[in-house]
């Protein structure tokens, strides 16, 4: 058995800054093939950058549009609902000649859908935009997935939770025998822990990821100013808080929109528009976030998280590999803010949370071009129940780096995660370095 079959990559990209009634009566059928060559809609134009949608009408949760532009649009799609009401959403299209564009609806999760395609409409966001065409548009009838779906293979099961922009919510090592226990009331998480410990075993199917709310997760997460011209800046911890663009959701466990999914029996691919984190639901961000999660295991003026990592807290001594190259155990780490958010330098580029030292089960985070990390554990020993995942305390990693995001600049990075002790894990993430 290779160590290398027991990490997978992840690689994310996120378009920053575009501005910085169940339907049980309708016939049941669902599209499989999304493809724009034979679209069931008709555009005719209304005036400037205006269309009218025509053709066949069918239920729908999804829809498609190719268009050329020379500059980035927001377009707004009007649309009937069963009830005899329109609703519209918008949308954010960049720069491209033939590209496609595809968006659930809102409601998908909740298995809303609309009857009716009414209007289209685009406005400039960047100036010159050039010849705006758009040269086919149609909708579809999307199979409602689960909240939250998962890949796997021998090793590692994954899984994103779609109600929360499509973050990393779920990750189990089906290799190494973890087992969440209660020794003498304290809980463990550790390879072969009722062994280790005698404590009582309380389950052998371990998510290893904080999902305790929008805010956990692995996931995307970004900053800009609080003192933009127009932009009024929420409250967090006491603290007015700047713009922050979080995958998951907002602080208040409001959700993030689920844009877009495509699955495979080894890759998972999502794109989300995510909320604010400090405002309230109605401020949901101009902004998209896309992440790619796969199981292939083949080698393939802001401080930023890249990315906000959260796992289950019984994992909470620090590992890190010092300046030197030695492998450092910092087991008594606190809740990052009262830390004075402490920051870590690593040679190597990757950090992680263990059971104990270097040889107890854990979880690392590898960032390729990045070597600071800030670190903490919030409500240390605090877990009381079987699947600590889903519990208030966590341990926290985020690798920092600072810059300013423009707008209309895509902004693309990977991570790796790997389970195992810590020279395994180290041995992982060196093999692709």
């Amino acid at each position: 058995m290779t160590m290398i079959r027991k990490f997978f990559a992840l690689w994310l990209a996120v378009l920053m800054g575009v501005l910085l009634m169940p339907m049980s009566c309708l016939r049941a059928f669902q599209d499989e093939d999304f493809s724009l060559d034979d679209p069931v809609c008709t555009l005719t134009e209304t005036g400037e950058n205006a269309y009218a949608i025509g053709g066949r009408v069918r239920p729908f949760n999804y829809f498609g549009l190719r268009y050329t532009c020379g500059g980035y649009m927001k377009g707004v799609f009007s649309y009937l609902l069963s009830n005899g009401k329109e609703a519209e959403e918008e949308f954010f299209l960049e720069p491209g000649d033939g590209t496609i564009f595809y968006s659930f609806t809102d409601g998908y999760l909740k298995k809303k859908k609309a009857i009716r395609p009414t209007s289209l409409r685009f406005t400039p966001l960047s100036g010159d935009c050039g010849d705006f065409e758009p040269t086919a548009f149609s909708v579809f009838n999307r199979k409602v997935l689960d909240k939250e779906i998962f890949i796997q293979n021998d090793k590692l099961k994954a899984g994103a939770n779609l109600d929360w922009g499509g973050a990393l919510s779920y990750l189990e090592d089906l290799d190494s025998g973890v087992e969440v226990v209660n020794s003498n009331g304290r809980i463990v998480v550790d390879s072969r822990a009722g062994e280790k410990t005698g404590g009582k075993v309380l389950s052998r199917n371990v998510n290893l990821i904080n999902c305790h709310d929008t805010g956990r997760l692995v996931q995307q997460s970004y900053y800009g100013s609080s003192d933009s011209a127009g932009y009024e800046a929420g409250e967090y911890m006491g603290n007015r808080w700047a713009y922050n663009p979080v995958q998951g959701g907002n602080q208040f466990n409001g959700k993030s929109k689920i844009v877009d999914v495509r699955l495979t029996d080894t890759a998972l691919t999502v794109k989300a528009r995510p909320m604010d984190w400090a405002l309230d639901d109605a401020h949901i961000t101009p902004s998209y976030m896309e992440a790619t999660y796969t199981l292939d295991g083949g080698v393939r003026v802001k401080t930023q998280e890249l990315p906000a990592f959260y796992c289950a807290e019984p994992l909470n001594d620090f590992i890190y590999p010092d300046e030197t190259g030695n492998l450092v155990s910092v087991p008594d780490l606190i809740f990052w803010p009262d830390a004075g958010y402490p920051n870590f330098k690593t040679s190597e580029n990757w950090a992680a949370f263990t059971a104990g030292g270097t040889d107890g089960f854990g979880i690392g985070l590898f960032t390729p071009h990045h070597g600071t990390f800030l670190a903490g554990v919030a409500d240390r020993g605090g877990c009381r129940t079987a699947d600590p995942a889903a519990e208030g305390p966590t341990s926290y990693i985020a690798c920092v780096d600072t810059f300013e995001f423009a707008s209309f600049r895509p902004f693309e990075y990977e991570f790796y995660l790997a389970t195992g002790d810590a020279n395994e894990i180290r041995s992982q993430f060196n093999s692709i370095q």
